[in-house]
């Protein structure tokens, strides 16, 4: 390892890679990723690609004081990577580590790797599974977990075929790797990435999906490439990127005044008012009851809740309405009304009319109902308010879920659970003479071969 110092900052490097390093920290570099705290770049040197990861602790305060008396990021990637070349296991070659330190601590550590000539896991095509379950099986035999494994963590280059580890960030060495810990492992990558498996494990991988969506779904209430909060008038709202224009911006300047002037009024109550205009639909939700004041203060507004529940379902592959945006109205903290801004569903006819039509009704519907509610409670979603005017059908006959206040992520929905839904639908339905006891039948074995089921969950007592 050679040690030297340059512009003020302290390198560990590579033998021979001295002159190559000054070249690439001179280098115009192409963004990656850029973050107040971090960045990445990507630099082109003799024709040869390498990527500079900076982490800038002063950007986050007190930040430099903890990397007084601990290692840096930088520093534990560089360690890591060290130590999985030690075992074998290969990694992208880590070319230097360079800290920038003061008195008050590491006000900035930089890592600079060498790029390698694959693509990541999930867009390299063709890749037989049974050479990347191999590749796991030989990290887990050198005593290497990676918690976060995903096909963006693993690069492939394909003449000749090769896989690497990227971004070590989740890496944990230990000596030996349970069988508990290995299924565990493997169930993460199958999350995304399907491999030759036991049952066992795939069982495990989907109780991970379920859990790893329902967590990703927050983002859309975070700053990231998709989503992103912006102000309109008076109100703060998260909205989908792109930014809007033309008449979405107009919408989310005076909401209030888009349903009481421009938009086609579907619903005005004292509760909720939906309007829509030109392909968009907005949902106000008004306060009126005195107690939920209170309770709005410890809570997320109805409009948000439904804003993430769409979204979720959206990252679910369940067809509802595509959010756009949504907003709080308070004043002095207090929830006055909140707003969600979506795409309308185009054709929308609502479940309960189309059964009201004289005739039979048509079997591919039914077939979509069963498997729209057998995947929602397969992805562990229930709805307690289940009802034919909450099912709306687009001018391809294909069902979307709408109205998702009663929407609830239980994981594992239970079968009393599951009964309740539907029987809560079976009551609407059961309303219309044109539903026959062979489209019941035809909705229920539908349900349970969406859920992998024999039986249909029955309500106790």
């Amino acid at each position: 390892m050679i040690y030297f110092e340059h512009e003020s900052i302290r390198w560990e490097a590579q033998p021979g890679t001295t002159e190559i390093l000054k070249e690439i920290l001179i280098s115009p570099g192409t963004p990656i990723k850029v973050s107040p705290a971090k960045s990445v770049t990507r630099h082109t040197v003799h024709d040869r690609d390498y990527y500079v990861k900076r982490y800038r602790h002063d950007a986050i305060p007190f930040r430099r004081f903890k990397y007084a008396v601990r290692a840096t990021q930088a520093r534990g990637e560089w360690e890591l990577a060290h130590e999985l070349d030690r075992r074998l296991v290969p990694a992208v070659r880590h070319l230097a580590l360079g800290e920038r330190v003061s008195f008050l601590g590491v006000r900035e550590s930089i890592l600079v790797t060498e790029g390698f000539a694959g693509q990541p896991l999930g867009q390299a095509p063709g890749v037989d599974p049974a050479v990347v379950l191999r590749f796991v099986e030989r990290m887990h035999e050198a005593g290497v977990v990676q918690e976060d494994l995903h096909p963006g963590n693993l690069l492939v280059r394909l003449d000749p075929l090769e896989i690497c580890l990227v971004d070590l960030r989740g890496i944990r060495l230990t000596d030996s790797v349970s069988p508990a810990e290995r299924a565990r492992n493997l169930a993460r990558l199958c999350v995304s990435f399907p491999l030759p498996v036991s049952d066992a494990v795939r069982h495990e991988s989907a109780r991970l999906r379920r859990g790893l969506l329902f967590k990703r779904s927050r983002r859309c209430l975070r700053r990231n490439g998709e989503f992103a909060p912006v102000w309109f008038g008076c109100l703060r709202w998260w909205v989908r990127r792109p930014l809007p224009d033309g008449e979405t911006t107009r919408i989310l300047e005076n909401p209030d005044q888009f349903l009481a002037e421009r938009a086609e009024l579907l619903k005005r109550g004292r509760s909720t008012s939906v309007g829509r205009s030109n392909g968009l639909v907005l949902k106000r939700h008004n306060l009126h009851k005195a107690g939920n004041v209170l309770k709005d203060l410890f809570r997320a507004s109805k409009a948000r809740r439904s804003y993430r529940k769409a979204y979720h379902l959206e990252l679910l592959g369940i067809p509802t309405a595509r959010v756009i945006a949504t907003a709080d109205r308070r004043a002095a903290g207090l929830l006055l009304r909140s707003y969600f801004l979506m795409h309308e569903v185009p054709g929308a006819r609502q479940l309960g009319a189309i059964l009201a039509m004289n005739g039979r009704v048509d079997r591919r519907l039914v077939w979509e109902a069963g498997e729209l509610i057998g995947r929602l409670h397969d992805e562990g979603l229930s709805h307690r308010d289940l009802k034919e005017t909450n099912l709306v059908a687009d001018d391809r006959g294909r069902l979307h879920l709408l109205d998702l206040n009663g929407l609830q992520f239980l994981d594992v929905v239970p079968d009393r659970r599951a009964a309740a839904d539907l029987a809560r639908l079976a009551r609407g339905i059961d309303r219309f003479p044109s539903v026959q006891a062979g489209d019941r039948a035809a909705f229920l074995r539908r349900y349970c071969r969406a859920r992998a089921r024999r039986t249909v969950p029955r309500l106790e007592g």
